[in-house]
């Protein structure tokens, strides 16, 4: 399993000041075998917990809001939820019984991942654990005959009376991009490289940040002629190693070393690092506040419902009318296929079929980590109004991506 930043060493940062849960009074009434849930911070999601055995619980997750849940099953994938009155001597189950996708990378390999307060306190951050993990369809069905299905693992905790947070990748909130923001913000001379300004500000009134880096000491007749590079991330927010990666992304453009400066010297960086602020705060795997998924809104984004693609669309016409852009990508994270890799789009043009290629096959040669053979470049039906698409066939970008 990969490492996150600060595991074995310190808390990783999206923990390091871990939500407090409501913990309850144990009292001779409550049986001190029991465990405790609570996911009533930012971005838990869990509705409801059923003991059916001493070490035993069946876990219920909260559907995207305003989504249809008892028809469509409202996209419960994403978990993340505190438990308390732990013991270390007892080997749990636990069953989460209303997740909607056919299929998952539970049954190649992964694992939910685990936060201990008190290991923290050692320095250990988060870590992916349990055992005898399965990942099947069950009894259970929507309104519609849509089936569901159970994720079952068993896990031993690390402490007695430990509160521990498990989740289906490691967090990244909306309070951990505003605290990485105002931390890149804070260092000496970063105007020379980053600005930071708001996109315009979600339904429910979040703002959503957008960076512009580039070599700010340049004479101005350079700044205009330099080529454009945009990326985004989390429009799905249940998908938070996009986060991560666009945090890594950008300390390494903001950073010192020699190939940040060239870039810095050659083009105008706009990164957009979470177009779905209501959904991440709220706990939602997919959807908006509006129960819509805003990268099927790019066609025609209204601007009141879909207020943060409406302006992305329009920051890169802008955009487009003023300067080259070289390369848009929309940063995701697949639940049912391993590796990284991109979908892309596929002119018809025999050129230019090459040319949207050369992108993901440079990435291929240049990480072991990105796998050009896991990429596709047909655009279907149902994803014609997805970014990488609009983008491709409206603004004319051939290195339009959606990365994996």
């Amino acid at each position: 399993d990969a490492l996150m930043p600060g595991e074995g060493s310190g808390p990783a940062s999206a923990a390091a000041d871990a939500p407090e849960p409501v913990q309850p009074v144990i009292t001779d009434e409550v049986n001190r075998n029991t465990l405790w849930f609570d996911s009533r911070f930012e971005a838990g999601n869990l509705a409801r917990v059923v003991q059916v055995d001493e070490f035993e619980y069946d876990l219920f997750l909260m559907p995207d809001i305003n989504t249809r849940a008892a028809a469509s099953g409202g996209n419960t994938q994403w978990y993340y939820f505190a438990v308390g009155n732990t013991r270390s001597d007892a080997e749990y189950t636990f069953n989460l019984v209303n997740l909607v996708k056919p299929d998952s990378l539970y049954n190649l390999g992964m694992r939910p991942a685990l936060y201990s307060k008190r290991a923290a306190a050692s320095g250990h951050g988060w870590r992916r654990v349990g055992e005898r993990v399965c990942y099947y369809e069950n009894n259970f069905e929507t309104e519609t005959g849509q089936a569901y299905y159970t994720l079952t693992f068993t896990l031993s905790f690390p402490f007695d009376d430990d509160v521990c947070y498990l989740a289906h990748c490691y967090p990244y909130g909306y309070s951990d991009l505003s605290s990485f923001l105002a931390q890149l913000q804070s260092r000496s001379a970063s105007f020379l490289t980053v600005q930071m300004s708001t996109l315009c500000t979600s339904l429910a009134g979040n703002k959503c940040p957008l960076l512009t880096i580039t070599n700010f000491a340049s004479p101005p007749e350079a700044l205009l002629t330099r080529r454009a590079i945009c990326f985004s991330a989390r429009v799905h927010p249940g998908e938070t190693c996009a986060s991560w990666a666009v945090q890594g992304l950008v300390e390494f453009l903001c950073g010192p070393s020699a190939r940040a400066r060239v870039l810095r010297d050659n083009f105008v960086f706009k990164v957009v690092p979470m177009l779905n602020p209501d959904g991440v705060i709220n706990g939602s795997y997919r959807c908006s506040l509006a129960g819509q998924d805003l990268n099927r809104q790019w066609l025609a984004p209204d601007r009141n419902l879909h207020p943060t693609i409406h302006s992305l669309k329009q920051m890169l016409k802008g955009l487009k009318a003023t300067r080259e852009v070289s390369l848009y990508c929309d940063m995701h994270g697949h639940s049912k296929r391993p590796n990284m890799f991109m979908y892309g789009c596929s002119s018809k043009s025999p050129l230019m079929r090459l040319r949207e290629r050369v992108y993901p096959l440079l990435l291929h040669h240049d990480s072991l980590m990105f796998n050009y053979d896991d990429c596709s470049f047909k655009v279907q039906k149902c994803k014609e109004s997805a970014a990488r698409v609009v983008v491709w066939r409206e603004f004319g970008v051939p290195n339009s991506y959606t990365l994996e």
